[in-house]
């Protein structure tokens, strides 16, 4: 009896709801831990844009931030798919807050240091940043209903973006009183309830038959060819990484348009990014109205939406057009990223989730290599052009992939377990 009930706790696991006790507390403290490391990013650009005064530095700084993505997202997704998910995170996490201690020491001892040293420690920092979202993106939909995964994933987005208003008004503010390190302090104490909520994860059963065994034990060739073999996620991936590349490197490059371009102050930029932000917050808000069958139809558009945005950025001359057209840039870039994630949690069975996330997730290392040309691009021309020349190439490439798209959604849909199975 004691096991028929144990077995119907895990089979009712990813059946329970949204507004559950748990849920919004993990919300919360996403929030937190986003507001402190967003904090440390919007000071560490600014301060590198105000102190060197190098965008080839820059670029550096945020290549380290984003290049772990493209082969630690693959390491977090294969043993979320053999490990329990609950220890695994809670692991990574704790790797996170060590090296979030250690960026500390070696900011607060900068002006003895290469600026090769930031590099350094950013880039080991974001090793362990960059393998939680395969294992969170593998866990949501064992905690959450099915039909309510676009709804927690715009939640949680909009969570991150709540931060992202008020994380740069706040360093903005700070820089301008204070130096870079307390802003640090502050990041390190910001992400402890995130880091504590971790441990109030429900038990999240891995393998339940011999199929699920089977299929969790294949590796990233399986999930490879399960993805080309499906013609939604095959495209979806293609023009995920496509801006990635074109687009989602303007937010890096906003330090250099506000302090070459608009010739403004810390302040001034930590308003311009918080609008920026706001426009996520209200996309990540939006998903929720969307069904499932809207989702793939409407995930191109926002693509070329936001590229066209990118490329009026560029146009962007006054204070009010800045702003205007980063509320929307904000708002389509941040429904384009999130529909994407929907997208394949949505159409990846739970044992072969993990690597599968993490082949769409290690798309943000390809925001590095966006980073690292444009900036170096922008150290001859100006951000406008830059930013135009993104948005242009961008929209081309939408349009593409959306034809793409059309064509290959004739094509039936695979079935993993299936397969196993006929195997």
């Amino acid at each position: 009896m004691a096991l028929f009930l144990k077995q119907k706790k895990e089979n009712n696991l990813a059946d329970q709801d949204l507004p559950g006790t748990f849920y919004p507390k993990f919300l919360i403290c996403s929030f937190v831990g986003a507001l402190g490391d967003y904090m440390t990013l919007s000071a560490l650009g600014w301060y590198i844009v105000d102190s060197v005064g190098s965008a080839e530095v820059l670029g550096w700084v945020f290549f380290a931030r984003t290049v772990p993505r493209f082969f630690m997202s693959f390491v977090g997704g294969y043993f979320a798919d053999r490990m329990d998910r609950k220890k695994l995170i809670i692991g990574v996490y704790s790797g996170l807050m060590i090296t979030t201690g250690l960026q500390i020491l070696v900011i607060w001892n900068l002006s003895g240091l290469h600026w090769i040293y930031i590099v350094a420690v950013v880039f080991l920092r974001n090793v362990f940043d960059s393998a939680e979202p395969s294992i969170r993106n593998a866990l949501l939909p064992d905690i959450v209903k099915k039909e309510n995964i676009a709804k927690a994933v715009g939640f949680y987005a909009s969570s991150l973006n709540l931060a992202a208003i008020f994380a740069p008004v706040l360093a903005g503010y700070l820089l301008s009183v204070v130096s870079i390190t307390p802003l640090l302090i502050a990041d390190f104490c910001l992400q402890i309830p995130s880091f504590l909520i971790l441990f109030l994860l429900p038990a999240i059963p891995i393998h339940k038959d011999d199929t699920s065994k089977e299929l969790a034990s294949k590796g990233y060739i399986f999930a490879i060819s399960y993805i080309r073999q499906s013609p939604v996620l095959r495209n979806s991936l293609i023009l995920s990484v496509t801006l990635m590349f074109f687009l989602f490197p303007f937010g890096a490059m906003l330090p250099l348009m506000v302090k070459n371009v608009l010739h403004l102050n810390a302040k001034s930029f930590g308003l311009i990014s918080a609008t920026e932000a706001f426009g996520a917050v209200l996309g990540g808000l939006l998903l929720k109205y969307i069904t499932q069958d809207q989702l793939l139809k409407l995930w191109p558009w926002m693509g070329m939406l936001s590229c066209f945005f990118l490329f009026l950025l560029g146009f962007a001359n006054t204070l009010l057009a800045v702003f205007l057209t980063l509320f929307v840039l904000g708002l389509m870039s941040q429904l384009f990223r999130s529909t994407g994630r929907s997208i394949f949690q949505l159409n990846t069975p739970s044992e072969i989730r993990g690597k599968v996330m993490s082949v769409l997730i290690s798309d943000s290392g390809i925001v590095s290599l966006g980073i690292l040309f444009f900036t170096l691009i922008a150290g001859k021309l100006s951000v406008g052009y830059v930013y135009s020349l993104m948005g242009c190439v961008g929209f081309i490439c939408c349009l593409a992939s959306h034809m793409l798209l059309l064509k290959g959604n004739s094509k039936p849909h695979i079935d993993a377990k299936r397969t196993i199975k006929h195997k």
